[in-house]
């Protein structure tokens, strides 16, 4: 998958942060897990409350591959509600719900008002000043079915290399789950199962990439310095992502960042021989590789 880096081949661990530029919190958290953890990448929202700040965060450090987390729930667009008035209210808020956001975007009718709002955000974060290596969404929302190839397309005229697919074997959620979840994480495996088999083929077609395995989904929230060891002591390869969520606003959160930030954790990466890695460094554009040792 990555051979034709000037880094040659081997195992690659990506943890990657989502939310940035939702808050000023998140934001925060994010660049202390990335300058004192493990943290090698983050997804940016281009229409977070704290996106300029966002900004900041990703220019200031060089070595943090930053990606577009399409906001198409849970979030305001880019655009005016006058010019996707089907996706919006009034405010310029998307639906809340995922789930509920999902069936409504079952309708065709909607996608020309989808399409140009994710180009709006793509366009965005590029007139920021940031260069986007990878895309995934918020809520996972890009997965749709109808939305997927689409943003496969644009992704590719972008320049973007990577996508994420966000598949967890059933042995590992049963191994990892956390209780308070409940059953939504069999839920999860049951959707985004099918969908990342199906997804898959156009993110080839389209000649984006997608890592071998991404952690993350059926410990939402729950993220902890045990999850993370034991995806490490295991991953596989070439390529591996964690997808996490700290914010210094919320308990969660601030588990979550401890987790990223712990030396027992970073010195699990050095035992383990994987390189930490950015998507911008798999495509090449970094000069090199983080050393497998958890710390920049």
């Amino acid at each position: 998958m990555i051979q034709d880096t000037a880094q040659g081949t081997g195992r690659y661990l990506v943890i990657n942060a989502d939310d940035l530029g939702r808050s000023l919190a998140v934001n925060a958290a994010i660049a202390e897990a990335h300058d004192n953890g493990i943290v090698t990448a983050a997804s940016i929202m281009a229409g977070g409350d704290a996106f300029h700040d966002g900004v900041r965060v990703a220019l200031r450090r060089r070595r943090l591959s930053i990606g577009l987390h399409v906001t198409l729930c849970d979030g305001k667009a880019v655009l005016p509600h006058s010019e996707i008035p089907d996706l919006t209210d009034a405010g310029g808020y998307f639906e809340k719900g995922p789930a509920a956001a999902g069936m409504k975007y079952m309708d065709l009718r909607l996608l020309p008002q989808i399409e140009r709002e994710v180009k709006a955000q793509f366009e965005r974060v590029e007139k920021a000043g940031v260069s986007l290596t990878h895309v995934d969404s918020h809520h996972h929302l890009h997965m749709h079915p109808l939305i997927f190839k689409m943003l496969c397309r644009i992704a590719a005229q972008k320049g973007v290399r990577w996508i994420r697919l966000p598949e967890e074997p059933m042995p590992h959620i049963l191994r990892s789950r956390s209780s308070a979840r409940g059953v939504m994480p069999f839920i999860e495996w049951a959707v985004f199962g099918p969908l990342g088999r199906y997804n898959r083929k156009s993110a080839l077609k389209y000649g984006l990439r997608v890592a071998n395995r991404v952690y993350g989904l059926s410990r939402t929230g729950g993220i902890d310095e045990g999850y993370l060891i034991g995806i490490i002591c295991s991953a596989g390869g070439p390529v591996t992502e964690i997808f996490a969520h700290p914010d210094l606003a919320t308990a969660s959160g601030r588990r979550e960042l401890d987790a990223l930030s712990s030396v027992r954790v970073s010195a699990q990466v050095r035992e383990s021989g994987v390189s930490l890695a950015g998507y911008g460094e798999l495509t090449g554009d970094l000069p090199r590789l983080a050393p497998a040792g958890g710390r920049w």
